[in-house]
């Protein structure tokens, strides 16, 4: 229930905007089940922690490790829509792990590499081993890399692959997915009035003329008016009518 609630989470427009630039998410899910370390549950980590905790995170009692770099991924695109299967991997698995922000991003191939060492198994990266997961012969670490424009492409490259470390390990493996580049976001820039981008502005002309060289109205003034002329009269009168308000001299003769 825990799992399903943070996915739901990761996976909402919640974070549509890019509240984080430089920052890429990670995702981990096993059937087994998963001893996050305590600077992983956390919605903001740095990749030094990332690291370290993945490090530990990982024990050595998968068969199989798999590995995959979504380039360019960032926490609002798994709000869209067309990831599905990932959606659905993470559901039906036994226990997972969301982080929504590391403030950068890790180079996914040397970290599996390392894992490889780790836990002394052979590290394969499935693009230029095409059947390394059909016939790995024991616990290996598989790198996958996702380089598609389109998300249900990438979408139904993951499940292939999941499918088939399934197929061959049943389900005695671990995912790690993230991206080892992060996405760059536009910045648009703020042009002054009749400008065009990439343009110089062109030169003021020269005018004169007493409105041209003093500011008479603006912003502030305007709202100092408003309030002189509106809020401050309505004001005096809600005082003054409370002022006027009297107790009753008398009360009225009580009728039987």
């Amino acid at each position: 229930m825990r799992s399903s609630v943070l996915l739901s989470l990761l996976l909402t427009a919640v974070y549509e905007v890019a509240a984080f630039e430089k920052t890429s998410p990670f995702l981990a899910w096993s059937s087994n089940g998963l001893n996050a370390a305590k600077n992983l549950n956390a919605q903001v980590v740095s990749v030094q922690d990332l690291k370290n905790g993945i490090y530990d995170l990982v024990d050595c009692s998968h068969k199989a490790i798999l590995v995959v770099d979504e380039l360019e991924l960032h926490a609002s695109d798994l709000g869209r829509s067309g990831r599905d299967k990932l959606k659905y991997q993470i559901q039906s698995a036994g226990s997972s792990l969301q982080i929504p922000f590391v403030q950068g991003a890790v180079d996914l191939e040397k970290l599996g590499e390392s894992l490889s060492q780790k836990c002394h198994t052979p590290f394969f990266d499935v693009d230029y081993h095409k059947d390394a997961v059909a016939t790995a012969e024991g616990p290996s670490v598989f790198y996958k890399k996702l380089t598609s424009d389109s998300v249900k492409e990438n979408d139904q490259a993951l499940d292939t692959i999941i499918s088939e470390v399934r197929d061959r390990f049943q389900d005695n493996y671990l995912v790690l997915y993230s991206t080892s580049q992060t996405k760059e976001f536009p910045h648009e820039q703020k042009l002054s009035a009749r400008q065009l981008p990439e343009q110089p502005p062109s030169p003021t002309p020269t005018q004169s003329g007493l409105f041209h060289h003093y500011t008479f109205f603006s912003q502030g003034i305007f709202m100092g008016l408003l309030v002189a002329f509106i809020i401050v009269p309505i004001g005096i009168m809600g005082i003054f009518w409370n002022l006027s308000v009297q107790q009753p001299q008398r009360f009225e003769k009580k009728q039987n």
